[in-house]
């Protein structure tokens, strides 16, 4: 299907007349033009699929669309034939220079009310293509109008008996108004008009005129308007009176046209319509109903006739002067929408009256029904309606009577009753259904709106308290503030809780009410109004999956398992039992992945999974960290250490046997084996941090025992912590001995030039060589060395760019320096750049601070302060690894960043993993709509660039563009 508008098939109907002398044959546009402005709704449909390929403005009017919402669909998929096959019985028979001619059907608009229309088609080709041109004018308030004067005899037969019918309506027809246009070119006194207006004006078989007999037919009475239309040539309707030759006076609409080129006026055009017969008609009719309302506003009450057709819908196409005191209704509105009436009808008797017309209908018996009107603030008056059936040929039903007002008689019995008055109060709330308590807040009425409530079973709540019902999901102190504010008759809003619904099953609700007093201000119970917000709910549980979950194993993540760790320790504080971490890593998991493909190393982890829950207890936790690492906690082991480490070596030694056991990855059988450290913990004597890195040592030591065995945490593995400790004291004499350097890998955009660097410290150790980051970093950062080599960094960053910035080609590179979290926290991180920045004399557009998610965890606002304050001289941030740590989007908008760099880790296996592709993809597409710059790291490919750049990315960093190296070997090209 096509879904923009095509261009106006040829035909030889339209083809141009040849003009004399300097009049050139009407264009395309010049036809476009006179289609579009055309009064009559035009709409061009293909026949092969009826896709709707072109309508005119007149079109659009009518059926109240707009022209992208109809263009490439069919008027069937619009709605607009009630009966699809009615369609195919009109166009049906229909073959190339075929017509249907004066047909009146039944449309349904944009608006979805029905109306009649008289359509005229004719079946044309072009090309090899076979359309329909259906010209359309809406009868529908002639229609109305013939039925109106039926309506108003048939009203007046019934109140007067005595006229035996003396008025009779006459049958207006309506000959379909046929549509001409004329052109006329500057400079040329002759006009050249269509066939179609030649018939209109009487003119005879001709195609030119002189100007002046295009006007000279005008009666003198519209000269003005129709000259003032010539003036404005804006396409706006004109009705005027036109005199034939023959002395006849027709009725005339219009919409005239200039066409401009460059400035000039290229040819003046105007269709015409004639509708003489039309406005005979109207005016015809108009005086009848004039006379007929004149009668009936003499009648007792109202008088009306109501229409039902079986398909529900009902309306009033005739009712007197009378509605508008009785109704607060006007006739006009009555007859256009028969809901203003039935809104004025009290809503309890709503129900009477319709059951009790479906009843009379049914049976094709008169319909008689005393009803209230709804009137607030006003003395309520009742009323009584009368009428009897008649079958119409359309299958519906004509009920002819009367409303009179009966008030006086039914105001001594309304004066004994009590008159219930129930208000949907608390309309401001999306609701599903509506409640009512008693005093005793006990429910006493349920009333349901939508299928939501329909699966509530609410009778089942009637007589019951809330807290009596069956209700779920509230502890108790929740329910004791829900009752405390029910006793002090307060309005709540929001109480959430789940309900049983009918099928077993449960609902979360949302409840919220309002207190109600009698005239007396008594309290006399609750009303209030519920909302299903179970898809709230499972969105909310869905997030928190993906927060705290693992997306491939369902585990939880190393998130939830530092919380849960957090809550066994104070667990085993209040309890004084031991718990235990058991750290497992899949030996030779790494070729699985490369020798099968990552999706068998992905089953493998997912049967792992499976395994390791099915060792343990509902009360110990089963955590991926991600890759093949998992952590098993255990908690309410023994109170002896002892006792808590045998009982943690069972469970690890089950864990051995079962992931020992073979596993089924498809058609491969494959056997792999674990390597578990194990350590124990008691109370808050160990930091989670320390736990964790105890039970991987142990692991590191179980691998180095062989693999496929456990090991225990000993103070043995101290011995690497007194590593540590020698590489802290190197470190303090590297920053004295100035043993450390700068290196600069490239950072490149999509023609790959240089358009910056990022730093990256390197250790050249006098006696261990060149010393890895991870080496030294860790120490670093733990023994708070990290300050003075942040700070080294960054004066010989901003060494190098004053350096740049005498060099043409450099002066617009920027380097981006990698800032510790401790370094970043420190209370004068602010003021050593800003001093740095003064004494350097480094640009500070150039520097560019690259911090990871973690680091902006804690002291969120300080960090935005922070990061404001050097923003606003310049300084620009980059979120560096973005997607491996918490990825908020909540702290992300407000931070503000420049750039995110999507990590290496996602870069790496963008090409085989589709959720390291998908991961990307949207990185790239959140940081455009934040208006964020991204770099890529880790490119070592053409292809992995390939990719980037298809999805989005403008700036890549990688081997594939150049290794980090000292600034004497750094290959700079001018961006």
């Amino acid at each position: 299907m096509q879904s923009s508008s095509e261009p106006l098939p040829a035909a030889s109907s339209t083809t141009p007349v040849a003009m004399p002398g300097p009049a050139a044959a009407v264009g395309p546009s010049v036809f476009q033009a006179i289609f579009e402005g055309s009064p009559e709704a035009i709409a061009l449909t293909r026949v092969a699929d009826g896709v709707l390929v072109q309508v005119n403005t007149e079109w659009l009017h009518m059926t109240g669309y707009a022209r992208d919402e109809v263009l490439g669909r069919t008027a069937v998929e619009l709605g607009h034939w009630l009966d699809p096959q009615e369609r195919d019985r009109v166009f049906g028979g229909l073959d190339i220079g075929g017509r249907v001619t004066d047909i009146d059907v039944t449309l349904v608009m944009k608006d979805r009310v029905p109306r009649v229309v008289r359509l005229n088609a004719a079946m044309m080709q072009d090309g090899g293509t076979r359309y329909l041109v259906i010209y359309l004018r809406d009868v529908t308030a002639d229609r109305m109008a013939r039925e109106a004067l039926q309506a108003g005899e048939q009203a007046l037969a019934h109140a007067y008996e005595d006229l035996h019918r003396q008025i009779k309506l006459h049958e207006l027809t309506e000959s379909v108004a046929k549509v001409g246009h004329w052109v006329a070119y500057p400079g040329d006194s002759m006009v050249q008009v269509s066939r179609g207006f030649a018939s209109i004006a009487r003119l005879g078989d001709v195609t030119l005129v002189p100007q002046a007999v295009l006007w000279a037919g005008v009666v003198p009475e519209d000269t003005q308007a129709v000259r003032a239309a010539r003036e404005r040539m804006d396409g706006s309707m004109v009705e005027y009176r036109w005199q034939a030759p023959d002395g006849q006076i027709l009725w005339v609409r219009s919409r005239m046209h200039r066409q401009m080129a460059d400035g000039r006026v290229r040819a003046d055009f105007g269709i015409v319509q004639e509708f003489t017969a039309e406005k005979e008609a109207r005016d015809a009719v108009q005086k009848q109903l004039d006379f007929i309302q004149k009668i009936t506003s003499r009648a007792p009450g109202m008088v009306f006739e109501f229409q039902m057709w079986p398909d529900g819908r009902f309306a009033f196409p005739f009712v007197s002067a009378a509605v508008q005191p009785m109704f607060e209704v006007s006739m006009e509105d009555a007859r256009l929408d028969a809901n203003n009436i039935m809104r004025n009808i009290h809503k309890a008797d709503v129900g009477q009256v319709i059951q009790t017309s479906v009843a009379a209908r049914d049976a094709m018996a008169p319909w008689q029904c005393e009803f209230r009107n709804r009137k607030e603030g006003k003395a309520q008056r009742w009323f009584l309606g009368t009428s009897v059936p008649q079958a119409m040929p359309d299958g519906s039903v004509l009920f002819t009577g009367s409303i009179i007002d009966i008030s006086p008689q039914k105001r001594a019995l309304l004066q004994l009753q009590v008159s219930e008055e129930r208000f949907r109060s608390l309309s401001s709330l999306s609701s599903d259904w509506y409640w009512e308590q008693d005093a005793e807040f006990r429910f006493v009425r349920v009333d349901g709106n939508g299928s939501s409530a329909d699966r509530l079973a609410p009778q089942h709540a009637i007589g019951k308290t809330r807290w009596d019902s069956g209700a779920r999901g509230v502890t108790p102190a929740q329910w004791a503030a829900h009752r405390a504010v029910l006793e002090a008759h307060e309005t709540f809003q929001d109480f959430e809780m789940q309900r049983v619904l009918a099928d077993g099953s449960y609902m979360w609700v949302a409840i919220s009410g309002a207190p109600m007093f009698d005239e007396d201000g008594k309290f006399c119970g609750y009303r209030g109004t519920g909302r299903d917000i179970s898809a709230r709910k499972q969105a909310e549980a869905e997030i928190e999956r993906l927060a705290f979950y693992d997306a491939l194993t369902g585990l939880p993540n190393r998130r939830m398992l530092i919380d849960r760790l957090n809550h066994a320790l104070l667990s085993s504080v209040r309890n004084h039992q031991h718990g235990a971490l058991l750290f497992i890593d899949l030996d030779n998991f790494k070729i699985l992945n490369d020798t099968l493909g990552h999706h068998m190393g992905d089953l493998l982890l997912q049967q792992v999974s499976q395994r390791l829950q099915e060792c343990v207890r509902s009360v110990d936790t089963v955590a991926r960290l991600g890759g093949d690492e998992f952590v098993v906690m255990l908690e309410e082991l023994d109170t002896d250490a002892t006792a808590a480490a045998s009982q943690a070596e069972l469970v690890a030694k089950k864990v051995l046997t079962s992931l020992s056991k073979q596993f089924a990855l498809g058609n491969h059988n494959m056997h792999s084996s674990p390597s578990i450290g194990v350590t124990l913990f008691f109370q808050s004597q160990l930091s989670v941090e320390e736990l964790l890195k105890r039970a991987d040592l142990a692991m590191y030591q179980a691998k180095g025992a062989g693999r496929n065995t456990l090991r225990f945490f000993d103070p043995e593995m101290q011995a690497a912590a007194s590593a540590r400790a020698g590489m802290e004291a190197d470190l303090r004499k590297g920053l004295q001995d100035e043993e450390f350097l700068l290196y600069y890998q490239p950072v490149v955009d999509l023609e790959g030039g240089v358009t910056g660097v990022e730093a990256l410290l390197r250790w050249q150790h006098p006696v261990k060589g060149m010393v890895p980051p991870n080496a030294f970093i860790p120490v670093a950062e733990q023994t708070g060395l990290i300050l003075p080599l942040g700070q080294w960094v960054l004066e010989a960053a901003c060494a190098q760019l004053v350096a740049w910035s005498a060099n043409p080609h450099t002066q617009r590179l920027s380097i981006a320096v990698n800032v510790s979290a401790r370094q970043f926290r420190h209370p004068d991180f602010s003021n050593h750049i800003l001093n740095l920045l003064r004494v350097s004399g480094a640009n500070p557009y150039r520097l560019k601070l690259e911090l990871t998610e973690s680091l902006l965890l804690t002291d969120f606002e300080e960090a935005i302060q922070k990061m404001s304050e050097l923003r606003s001289i310049g300084v620009s941030f980059s979120l560096d690894d973005f997607g491996t740590g918490y990825s908020s989007l909540a702290y992300l908008k407000r931070l503000p960043l420049d750039q995110l760099k999507i990590d290496q880790s996602f870069v790496r296996d963008v090409l085989t993993d589709p959720n390291d592709a998908a991961i990307a993809r949207t990185i790239l597409s959140l940081a455009k709509s934040l208006d964020l710059g991204v770099v890529a790291e880790g490119v070592e490919t053409a292809g992995q660039r390939d990719f980037l750049m298809r999805e989005g990315c403008r700036a890549f960093q990688g081997y594939f563009f150049g290794r980090p190296v000292p600034v004497e070997q750094l290959v700079l090209h001018k961006p």
